[in-house]
């Protein structure tokens, strides 16, 4: 039971005058205001300011004007054992930067002076707007500006400058308790430089620059685990299913590509032998009309013709899911290098989100694969027995007499294709066909292996359906703190996010008792459906006009599976419906109903914090001279702050 807080009627009044207020400007219902969690709110924005006087301060901001969130720790401890993140925007900066740029005389701004060429000037002022945090300590600002935009790079007086085989190093560093202003100029093509790296220090800054930097540059380690014993093991799990995907590919592949040729040769010879069948009259050098339609009409029923097209649409199917496991192998790569550089953090969201894009993405192009193959096996054909009827002609074979060279023919045709232009661009679109269809498998497959790893290694993994390393730091404000309560009300949200929750559970339950590093983490496996191949009638039609009406309205039923799936079916032929249909793609953030956060941008923070004390750290190296100061125990400075 939630003990309700005492609140005196004249701050009810004043804290739901304040909700309403903000209600209105986030748009929402005005009951869905909660005036206790907007009060929690506040009192929480207080204490972060609190911690932030009493940790050093680290923040990459999103502009010139606008910081990220906080990131706070202490001197001599290490930055992954002692970080606290504290939201943007609850707690206001000591410090306003600011930069203005001229070109070849005039001032510009800051978008004319990206990518401009000429004599560049940037002028850089760091101003502290609360004396009482910033008076004891040294302000430091250092930036680079890479070789290629120009070496010609100079400053005021006091500024250190120095340049490498790469860039050139600018920092500056002021006086306690006194704003920092420094001029830069150079002879650009296409300007650009790098974010600025602006620190504060306490004391001697000689000794307390570098303890800062070293908490930043390990800041990110931190919080991804990177080189953990943990991460090393999953790791080296990770490897052998990439390796394993890899094998049953390559087996998988090769068996299955032999199968698909022998079913469409057997294809082609049943087809081409039903036509013989109907041949009449005197042969020309093109296909009879009268013997195609009715090759058709046997394409319904228990005919050699309808069971070729059924075998070759298994053998479609079958080649094409099998590069599912290129697709996963690719997929286990991409995790195992991202954990390698930063870690499992965030990656269940992230992981979530690419596997709900891949198989969209891939259920797409296999549909948009097969209407491909069913347009090119249409012209592949008909142009087959246009030679086959030449050559038939060309061997002195009659209409009674066929039958007799039909082996033969077909044998003279297939090894002319390439010299046959016509022939060869039909079998060259029927290839890519075949590509497309691959190529859609892969992401199918990458689909399968993002979801199977998450179901597989949740335990292994360090953010659940539910909770992430950044989420209760996450409220930027009151309003977003309001929004967040109207937004968790809404029952269809509740629904979606407990059935998600039970089905995740109910997966990783059986991956427990299923998975073994030697199993699979794609389903190969494809259900027919007359479709996918081709919708034989269907093309004939506009080739042939209304006299094929009567033989072709019925030709896209083949063996009792009917082609012309209905709206709403599960046989639609989509390639990919199966497998669509097990993987919960609205719990991976793509449903319309709501996006599920991740935090990437984090990790983007502390590599960008990191970059910045890297070149601080280069600042002091050059030589740069920062007076000391008495040391008096006040909160730090480190921040990452773009100009451009």
């Amino acid at each position: 039971m939630r003990h309700a807080l005492t609140i005196h009627p004249r701050d009810v009044r004043r804290h739901l005058s304040a909700a309403t207020a903000v209600a209105l400007v986030a748009a929402i219902p005005v009951a869905a205001v909660d005036a206790v969690n907007v009060a929690t709110a506040v009192r929480q924005n207080r204490q972060y300011a609190v911690e932030a006087t009493q940790s050093d301060v680290m923040s990459a901001y999103e502009s010139i004007d606008k910081p990220g969130r906080l990131f706070l720790t202490q001197s001599g401890t290490s930055a992954s054992h002692a970080s606290q993140r504290v939201p943007k925007g609850t707690v206001s900066m000591p410090w306003k930067v600011s930069a203005t740029f001229t070109l070849d005389g005039p001032n510009v701004s800051a978008s004319e002076i990206s990518g401009a060429s000429g004599m560049v000037g940037v002028r850089i002022t760091l101003h502290a707007v609360d004396a009482d945090k910033t008076a004891d300590l040294t302000p430091i600002v250092a930036f680079t500006i890479p070789s290629r935009v120009g070496n010609d790079v100079t400053a005021d007086d006091g500024v250190a400058v120095s340049s490498d085989n790469t860039s050139t190093l600018v920092a500056a560093a002021g006086k306690p308790g006194e704003d920092l202003t420094f001029n830069t100029y150079v002879t650009a093509n296409r300007f650009s430089m790098s974010s600025l790296a602006v620190a504060a220090v306490d004391g001697d800054a000689g000794q307390s620059l570098p303890d800062l930097t070293k908490r930043a540059a390990t800041l990110v380690d931190g919080l991804t685990n990177v080189g953990s014993q943990r991460n090393r093991k999953l790791i080296s799990q990770l490897e052998k299913l990439r390796d394993n995907e890899k094998a049953i590919a390559k087996q998988t592949i090769s068996t299955r590509s032999k199968a698909h040729e022998q079913a469409f040769d057997t294809y082609v010879e049943a087809y081409v032998g039903s036509y013989t069948t109907h041949l009449s009259g005197s042969l020309g050098n093109s296909t009879q009309l009268s013997a195609i339609l009715g090759t058709a009409s046997e394409l319904n029923g228990d005919t050699p013709v309808a069971k070729s097209v059924a075998d070759l649409a298994n053998a479609v199917n079958d080649v094409s899911a099998a590069y599912r496991h290129i697709g996963a192998a690719d997929a286990v790569d991409e995790v195992i290098r991202t954990i390698e550089q930063r870690g499992t953090s965030g990656l269940v969201r992230e992981l979530g989100k690419r596997a709900g894009e891949e198989q969209q993405r891939g259920s797409k192009d296999y549909s948009v694969g097969q209407s491909q193959l069913s347009s090119a096996m249409i012209p592949y054909s008909m142009d087959f027995t246009d030679a086959y009827t030449a050559r038939l002609k060309e061997l002195g074979a009659t209409t009674g007499t066929a039958s007799e060279y039909e082996n033969q023919a077909i044998a003279d045709v297939r090894a002319g294709i390439k010299s046959n232009e016509k022939l060869k661009t039909a079998s060259d679109k029927v290839s890519a066909a075949m590509t497309a269809l691959a190529d859609a498998s892969e992401h199918i497959g990458q689909a399968g292996a993002f979801h199977q790893i998450i179901v597989r290694f949740a335990d292994q993994l360090d953010s659940d359906d539910e909770t992430s390393d950044s989420n209760a730091a996450d409220g930027f404000s009151v309003l977003a703190s309001m929004r967040a309560v109207s937004a968790g009300r809404a029952l269809c949200a509740k629904a979606e996010k407990s059935r998600v929750k039970a089905q995740r559970k109910a997966e990783r339950v059986q991956a427990k008792g299923d998975a073994t590093d030697s199993s699979s983490l794609v389903d190969d496996k494809n259900a027919i459906s007359m479709d996918d191949v081709m919708s034989y009638a269907g093309g004939l039609r506009p080739s042939f006009g209304a006299a094929a009406d009567a033989t072709s309205k019925n030709v896209a039923k083949v063996g009792g599976v009917d082609g012309s799936t209905k709206k709403g079916d599960s046989a639609a032929s989509d390639g990919g419906s199966e497998s669509a249909g097990s993987m919960p793609i609205s719990g991976y953030g793509l449903s319309k109903g709501e996006f599920a956060p991740n935090n990437g941008d984090l990790i983007d923070e502390t590599v960008e914090l990191a970059a910045a004390a890297e070149i601080l750290d280069g600042a002091m190296q050059s030589g740069l001279s920062a007076g000391s100061a008495k040391a008096t125990g006040v909160a730090q400075y480190l921040l990452a702050v773009p100009i451009l």
